[in-house]
């Protein structure tokens, strides 16, 4: 269909032109439309700046949007407190704590100082690791056990219901070793006479002494809290020195 065609079907009412003159029409068409057969870089150029540009808007707008998404806060519940044998907690089982001391490391000793107020006061040891062994003295008496994240109980305390221990201020010393420590649990597991294939026996400070010297700083968090009845007293919560 010629250009002729359409121009009868698009206006119906007047008369088609005439040979001659589609003839003109068609050469000044061929005319402008010359030179763009030929290939235009100048326009493709143009399209891809332009593209570029708005790719680089598109990429800062994201970009943006992402950085205003990370500086808002997400709501969430506060932190809960630390593991006991890091911190040991302020109440244990309806008591305030009095004193605490906290080490990084097992295998290491610290001192506890206190003054109770009851009968009811309470030592408890919490280890990091389950199973841990404790040592703990004062003057002549000694205690040990097993720890764990739980807590357990020093039996020193019990000389709470000893005339003169309460009334007065203590300190007491602790000595925690991983659980596969080198340790005999009595004098009993020993030959009656010869050494105890090198494990120690925890009875004396000098025990525990020998074998913090052997085995050096250990993994394993550990920490210990007096216990008593609410009162006013000065709360004391240290960390242990470290060694070496």
């Amino acid at each position: 269909m010629d250009e002729v065609t359409l121009l009868a079907q698009a206006v119906p009412d007047v008369p088609p032109p005439s040979a001659e003159t589609v003839a003109r029409a068609r050469a000044r068409i061929a005319a402008r439309e010359a030179p763009a057969q030929r290939p235009r870089v100048r326009p493709h150029w143009g399209w891809t700046a332009g593209a570029a540009v708005a790719t680089t808007a598109v990429v800062t707008a994201v970009v943006m949007m992402v950085s205003n998404l990370a500086g808002v806060p997400e709501s969430a519940s506060p932190p809960g407190p630390p593991p006991a044998f890091q911190q040991a907690p302020r109440v244990h089982k309806g008591l305030d704590r009095l004193a605490a001391v906290r080490m990084p490391r097992s295998a290491t000793k610290a001192s506890l100082r206190f003054r109770p107020t009851s009968t009811k006061i309470a030592i408890v040891i919490f280890c990091e690791k389950p199973g841990s062994i404790f040592f703990s003295s004062e003057g002549g008496s000694s205690a040990g056990g097993i720890c764990g994240p739980d807590g357990a109980p020093s039996m020193l305390a019990d000389k709470a219901h000893e005339p003169g221990w309460l009334g007065r201020e203590h300190e007491i010393t602790f000595w925690v070793f991983p659980p596969d420590a080198p340790v005999v649990r009595g004098r009993s597991s020993c030959p009656a006479r010869g050494s105890c294939d090198g494990k120690e026996v925890l009875s004396t400070p000098g025990a525990a002494d020998r074998l913090v010297g052997k085995l050096g700083k250990r993994p394993g968090a550990w920490s210990v809290a007096a216990y008593d009845v609410p009162a006013a007293h000065a709360l004391h919560d240290t960390a242990g020195p470290e060694e070496g």
